[in-house]
């Protein structure tokens, strides 16, 4: 039987069968037309199969064996309606017309629902139908050739999805409704029941649902629901490997089969989105129909997942941008306004002296930046910013300071305030103290006492029985910014002491980083019924050169100072049981919006003027100016209130 020669499974099977009890007969009684073909097919490296007689029973060879899944080899010699039984009324009207017709057929990526595993799958194939003749001329057979399509047809389909799922997007007027158009559609070309966009909570707790969809009449509990997924396969999804939930699959975990049956689905994907190493969000299919799994499926849910993430994150980059922008704008405005402050401030009797007055606070406030800079504006240590202060005189005056106290954290705000009183300190002890001679001596010693409050010890020694230069309790800008940093943004106070071979600060401040204790507003003057004889204006503003400044432009104008507050706190309590008649008001105190503040003043019926370096909202009847400010500027907007 030359014509079953081969060492193919096909040839070899087809060789070893007792055809004696079948209806074709023993193989060597085979007419010669059958054999002929049967020969060509077995030889052929193309899925080729022949359907033969009037049952048109199957004889294939290799290439076409995995062709009918597990129904092979009890497909060989089987009849056609027997072994396609689940397409039959797809391909038996194609037979008949090939036979009747006696021509060919041929049909392209043609959908084929086959139930070759129990459930049907969506499959395409391009395949051919051709009449094979017998010795008398009539048609005995149909010869049939042909190779499956689906992951072709799919990829087109895929293709046109993703290119119209771009589009929809391209017109949604956000992230939020990008993320539903695209879970929507998802769901809708994957026969889905039902889609989620979750976002992971503690192991073991299940997920939150940022964004959902059912198909209609679905009816699907939570996904975070219990019972939840097992530990070891939420732990797989967080490492960032995809999950396949079928109950079909005997081997599937008893919780995870738990998940699907609460939920009555039969399959779920689970499709993670890892960032920077850890799980953010995750996408979540559920079908309820049993479905096989498309390794171009699972692709395009990963690449719907790139692309709605990826919206996300373009449009947090942009918030982010904007929120940059504005804190740039604010600070840069902020800045602007500190040294105009500072150089309105400073008193100076000659240009130089001005020009070198105000080059020293300039470059103290930039090597504070810097420091905050480079701790990303937060983690300060006191000792920190002392040292920055001191860097720039080096090893001259290394040997005759000492500096000692405890760890203490800075918040930035309060790093900037204490920088700047120490740089007062420091230059005045260069200039006109222990260390502008080779023999005086400085120690710094601070303590944080039970209670929160940071005492600030600073005694310099002169040789023999020498006195420092400045002798005077004179108000001069660095006289006047100690005592506001003091007293104004930490709530403390500041005493000097002079004598012979001596010199010494004792600063206490109760307010800060340090402290839990809650802020007292510290009102500039002491006597509430002087206050009143004037019209008060409270100072709401954490940046104290900034508002010293405002303090001297009332003053100047004729006003009196109800109090200066540097917080929300501090001001809502300096006016729990008195009123100020005008409010000078910083949008943005130490970080935290003065909104409420506003709020509760406004309530009062307390005028306010906004200062801000934001372009923040405008309120009706709230004047609003932008820093820096000029006095006429300041003043002329008052006297309209």
């Amino acid at each position: 039987m030359d014509f079953l020669a081969g060492d193919g499974e096909m040839a070899s099977l087809i060789r070893n069968t007792d055809w004696s009890e079948h209806s074709f007969g023993p193989s060597e009684e085979w007419p010669q037309s059958l054999r002929s073909a049967l020969a060509i097919c077995l030889n052929s490296a193309f899925p080729t199969a022949i359907y033969w007689g009037s049952e048109l029973r199957l004889l294939y060879n290799d290439a076409w064996a995995p062709i009918p899944g597990p129904r092979h080899p009890t497909a060989l010699g089987a009849p056609a309606k027997e072994v396609w039984s689940d397409i039959w009324s797809i391909i038996e009207p194609q037979f008949s017309e090939v036979i009747r017709s006696g021509k060919g057929l041929f049909l392209q990526d043609h959908m084929l629902p086959m139930q070759r595993y129990g459930f049907e799958e969506e499959t395409y194939w391009s395949y051919s139908f051709t009449p094979l003749r017998g010795e008398q001329g009539n048609i005995v057979g149909v010869w049939n050739t042909g190779s499956e399509t689906t992951d072709n047809v799919i990829q087109r389909r895929n293709a046109e999805f993703l290119l119209k799922l771009n589009e929809a997007l391209r017109s949604a007027g956000s992230a939020q409704e990008g993320l539903r158009i695209a879970v929507e559609r998802l769901g809708v070309h994957l026969s889905a029941a039902g889609v989620r966009l979750a976002i992971p909570g503690k192991p073991g707790a299940g997920f939150d649902v940022a964004q959902s969809w059912a198909a209609p009449q679905a009816r699907l509990p939570d996904a975070s629901s219990p019972p939840w997924i097992s530990a070891a396969a939420e732990a797989e999804l967080r490492h960032g490997k995809t999950l396949f939930l079928t109950r079909r699959d005997p081997e599937l975990d008893p919780q995870c089969r738990a998940y699907l049956e609460a939920r009555r689905i039969s399959n779920a994907i689970f499709v993670p989105w890892i960032t920077g190493g850890r799980l953010e969000q995750a996408l979540l299919l559920h079908w309820t129909r049993p479905r096989a799994y498309s390794a171009l499926d699972v692709s395009l849910v990963e690449r719907v997942l790139d692309i709605v993430m990826g919206w996300v994150s373009r449009e947090k980059t942009l918030a982010r941008e904007a929120v940059m922008a504005q804190e740039i704008d604010h600070r840069a405005r902020n800045m602007l306004a500190i040294l105009r402050s500072t150089a309105r401030l400073i008193r100076a009797d000659t240009v130089a002296e001005f020009r070198e007055k105000l080059d020293e606070r300039i470059t103290s406030l930039s090597r504070t930046h810097g420091l905050l800079s480079r701790k990303k504006w937060g983690d300060v240590r006191l000792r920190e910013v002392v040292d920055e202060e001191f860097s720039p005189y080096g090893a001259d005056i290394h040997d005759r300071v000492t500096l000692d106290g405890p760890c203490v954290p800075l918040d930035p705000n309060d790093a900037q305030m204490i920088a700047m009183l120490v740089h007062e300190l420091t230059t005045n002890a260069m200039k006109h103290g222990a260390l502008r001679t080779t023999e005086g001596t400085l120690r710094l010693r601070w303590v944080l006492g039970t209670e929160g409050v940071l005492s600030l010890h600073w005694d310099e020694n002169f040789p023999g029985e020498s006195a420092p230069e400045m002798v005077s309790q004179g108000g001069g800008f660095g006289t006047q910014l100690l005592t506001r940093i003091a007293q104004d943004h930490f709530g403390g106070r500041i005493e000097r002491t002079i004598g012979p071979g001596h010199l010494r600060y004792e600063i206490t401040l109760p307010r800060g980083a340090w402290s839990a204790q809650a802020a007292e507003p510290q009102p500039e003057s002491g006597d509430p019924g002087a206050v009143r004889e004037r019209r008060a204006v409270m100072i709401v503003e954490d940046e104290p050169i900034i508002a010293m400044d405002l303090v001297g432009m009332m003053e100047h104008a004729g006003y009196a100072i109800f109090g200066q507050f540097a917080s929300v706190a501090a001001g809502l309590s300096g006016t729990a049981e008195s009123l100020p008649d005008l409010v000078l008001l910083d949008e943005n105190l130490g970080g935290e919006k003065s909104t409420p503040l506003l709020d509760h003043l406004l309530a009062k019926g307390v005028p306010v003027v906004i200062i801000s370096g934001y372009d923040g909202e405008v309120r009706t009847g709230v004047p609003r100016l932008s820093k820096p400010i000029s006095e006429a500027e300041l003043l002329s907007t008052i006297e309209t209130l």
